[in-house]
C-alpha cells in the first residue's frame, strides 16, 4: 500500500553499503541484533523483573507492552505498509545477516526495544538509561546490517516509546 522508500532512505542505505564497514562491526552487530530476535532479551528482562518484589508490577507491564507492540508491528503495520527491505529494493545492496522475509517497516527489533526501554525508564530512570542505550545499539545494528531503512528505525523507536508510555498508564493502574 505505502510501499515507497524515500530518496534519503535509499541514499543512507547506499552510503552504508558502500562506505561503512569494519571487521569489528561485522562481528559485533549481528550479535547485538540477535539479542532482540523474537524480543528474547526484553522477555528475559521482563521475567526477571516479574520475579523481583520491587519490580514485579513493571515486569507484568513490560510483558503486556511487548504483546501490544508485537501486535501493532507484525499484525497491523508490516502487512499494511508492506515495505520492501533494502536488499530486495536494490540488487547491489546485500544484507550482512540472513535476510529477513517479513516487510521492512517498521523495525520490530527497534520497536520492541524502545517499548521495553520506556517501560523500564518509567520504573527506574537509571536502569532505563541503560535499556535505552541497548535499544539504540539494537536499532543501529539493524541499520548497519542493511535490513532496514533509517525511517524504519526512527518510526519504530518513536512508536515503541509511545506504546511504552501508553502501557505504563494503561496497565499500571491500580486495580
Amino acid at each position: 500500500m505505502l510501499n515507497r522508500v524515500s530518496k534519503k532512505d535509499r541514499q543512507v542505505v547506499e552510503y552504508l553499503h558502500d562506505n561503512i564497514r569494519s571487521d569489528f562491526l561485522d562481528k559485533i552487530m549481528p550479535k547485538i541484533s540477535a539479542t532482540a530476535n523474537l524480543g528474547i532479551i526484553w522477555i528475559l528482562i521482563a521475567c526477571i523483573m516479574a520475579l523481583s518484589p520491587k519490580y514485579k508490577k513493571t515486569g507484568g507491564i513490560l510483558i503486556k507492552a511487548l504483546l501490544v507492540s508485537t501486535f501493532v508491528c507484525n499484525a497491523v503495520l508490516k502487512p499494511l505498509v508492506d515495505r520492501v527491505r533494502p536488499f530486495d529494493a536494490d540488487e547491489r545492496v546485500e544484507s550482512r545477516i540472513k535476510e529477513p522475509k517479513d516487510p521492512s517497516f517498521p523495525s520490530g527489533h527497534t520497536m520492541a526495544s524502545f517499548v521495553a526501554a520506556m517501560v523500564i525508564f518509567c520504573a527506574n530512570p537509571i536502569l532505563g538509561i541503560a535499556a535505552f542505550a541497548l535499544a539504540t545499539l539494537i536499532a543501529l545494528s539493524r541499520l548497519y546490517l542493511l535490513v532496514h531503512y533509517p525511517s524504519d528505525i526512527i518510526i519504530g523507536s518513536w512508536l515503541g516509546a509511545v506504546i511504552g508510555v501508553f502501557s505504563v498508564f494503561k496497565f499500571g493502574k491500580k486495580d
